[in-house]
């Protein structure tokens, strides 16, 4: 006979525990939810210790997925780098299938804004462009904050930068409208303004824009925005439109900004200029005198070119003014030789963020005693050095940009020259194929010859100039329209890759359209993604990613590679 008492007692120590684990699970969840709800709302400083503290080696799966993503979020909201991507890819393709569309679009986000802290570009892209693909309903803040990073990483592009940087200020812009979030509006009013005053056509828009930024950012006390604005209609009035009497409006209004929290010498120097040009040397020579040390190479060159109209106009001095001249344009010279295409005020949000914060502690500690001030001052030491080896980092991030481009061409020029020596090895063993062999290889030489005019032409062009040209480059001299360099391009494919075009549109039933069939040509010559993004007139690289796996999957592989891996020989 079963004893009922003996069999309860251990039975309900079963409950208890499995009861006490749940417990522990919910309490762990529902203090990541709290800690969730001030990573994303303004108050990460004081979710960082509490991440930070927490054991996750007693975590299971799931928690640790959620910590992740907030940890990784947390600290880059605090300016904090990260080191590694491996903890947040895990979190990510934890989330990708558990059909939590939120968690994995945080995760993605969060994946972004690693890769950005750790110079990895291209892969910060593809994660906020998987991130905005999302149904809007999942987290409307959240997708357009991935389309505002998307648009600040194109502008440091090299191709089509600036189309694809303003598709996502665009796209970003109603939504923060929207949720009613003015700051980040603010933001997108400040980054379309700057791209569109560079643009002849947009010259009306651009004004429109600044002027809009500048109230939002009266409304809502941002100094910095508002004089950024300021700063970028007086220069815009200067130097576009020479109406000096609106240049010296705005350069006026932007150096009576307080200097603790703004200190830039340029503003001083357009304003000098814009009394120079209206006949009021004396003024011209009071601001000059006030303006800050210029402490940058832009600075020394529109220092130099103030400098060179003063001794012209007002001294008479011709042979200094050239003297200052010269000194401007090999500053500008070795500034373009040297890569560092620097965008007035194009410092990301969180520098200025961060650097207002820094000052307005400042100014708050004068009133406090001296070992607070002490304290405060040498945690703006700190501060100070961190942001000098941010913008070394910055400076890094833009030559390995550079860098990448190289090898994506270098890249696509041994892809050629292999085929190359394909062609020659087919001949040597058989003589009939001789006919066939020469058309193909003239066909592969101009390509060679192409890609060594480009990798000369990348260094003399930008944005959409140099798509223009690579454009003209990638296609076959004396074809008489795009149809026949594909078709010889797919014949080449064919001869060296054993039919694999063919053998692709057999095992997709058919389904395979022309277009598709010619990525697939280009992606079996080894040619990168930007070159693929660029032969086939997509928009960016995301495109290239989403078509991929369109082909794969109507060949019924997970995976391109395999497929070329399988087929072609």
């Amino acid at each position: 006979m079963i004893n009922v008492r003996n069999f309860f007692i251990p039975l309900a120590a079963v409950i208890a525990l499995v009861m006490g684990g749940c417990h522990h699970d919910s309490a762990t969840m529902s203090e990541l939810a709290r800690i969730d709800s001030m990573v994303y709302h303004q108050h990460e400083k004081e979710a960082l210790p509490l991440l930070l503290q927490m054991k996750t080696d007693q975590l299971s799966k799931q928690e640790r997925a959620y910590h992740t993503v907030l940890l990784s979020m947390a600290m880059y909201k605090n300016y904090v780098p990260c080191t590694s991507d491996s903890a947040i890819n895990e979190a990510v393709s934890y989330y990708r299938n558990k059909g939590d569309d939120l968690k994995y679009l945080k995760a993605l986000v969060a994946q972004g804004c690693v890769n950005e802290d750790m110079g990895q570009l291209e892969q910060a892209v593809e994660s906020y462009h998987q991130a905005e693909q999302l149904p809007l309903a999942t987290d409307s803040s959240m997708i357009a904050y991935a389309k505002l990073r998307l648009g600040v990483l194109y502008q440091e592009q090299v191709i089509g930068s600036s189309t694809i940087a303003l598709e996502k200020y665009h796209e970003a812009l109603p939504l923060y409208r929207a949720l009613g979030d003015k700051h980040y509006e603010l933001v997108c009013l400040t980054s379309i303004g700057g791209i569109y005053r560079n643009i002849e056509e947009k010259h009306d828009s651009a004004v429109i824009c600044m002027k809009d930024a500048i109230a939002l950012a009266q409304e809502l006390g941002d100094q910095y925005h508002a004089f950024a604005n300021r700063y970028l209609l007086s220069e815009y009035y200067l130097l576009r439109e020479q109406n000096y009497v609106k240049s010296k409006k705005y350069a006026l209004q932007a150096v009576a900004a307080d200097p603790a929290i703004i200190d830039h010498p340029r503003a001083h120097y357009r304003l000098a200029t814009s009394y120079l040009y209206l006949g009021q040397p004396d003024s011209a020579v009071y601001y000059l005198n006030r303006a800050p040390r210029a402490t940058s190479a832009r600075d020394s060159i529109v220092y130099l070119e103030l400098m060179s109209d003063l001794e012209h106009q007002y001294r008479k001095n011709d042979a200094k003014s050239k003297d200052y001249m010269q000194m401007a344009h090999a500053i500008a010279d070795s500034l373009t030789i040297n890569g560092l295409n620097h965008r007035l005020l194009d410092v990301e949000k969180k520098y200025d963020v961060q650097l207002a914060e820094l000052n307005q502690v400042k100014n708050e500690s004068r009133l406090k005693g001296t070992l607070l001030l002490a304290a405060l001052l040498a945690l703006g030491l700190l501060a100070l050095t961190f942001l000098v080896w941010r913008y070394k980092n910055q400076l890094k991030m833009r030559q390995n940009e550079v860098e990448m481009l190289k090898a994506d061409l270098n890249g696509s020029l041994a892809s050629l020259k292999q085929m190359q020596a394909r062609l020659d090895a087919r001949e040597l063993n058989d003589e009939s194929q001789k006919a066939q062999s020469d058309e193909l290889r003239a066909i592969i030489t101009q390509q060679i010859d192409a890609v060594h005019q480009l990798m000369a032409w990348s260094y003399q062009y930008d944005g959409e100039k140099f798509a223009a040209k690579f454009r003209e480059m990638m296609t076959v001299p004396g074809m008489d329209d795009d149809s026949s360099y594909w078709s010889h391009l797919q014949a080449l494919v064919n001869e060296l890759h054993d039919n694999v075009l063919v053998k692709a549109q057999e095992e997709a039933g058919g389904t395979l359209n022309e277009s598709e069939l010619n990525l697939l040509a280009l992606y079996c010559c080894g040619f990168s993604r930007t070159v693929i993004m660029v032969c086939m007139d997509y928009k960016n690289i995301g495109t290239v990613y989403n078509k991929k796996m369109q082909i794969a999957k109507k060949l019924h592989v997970t995976d391109l590679d395999e497929f070329v891996a399988r087929v072609a020989r």
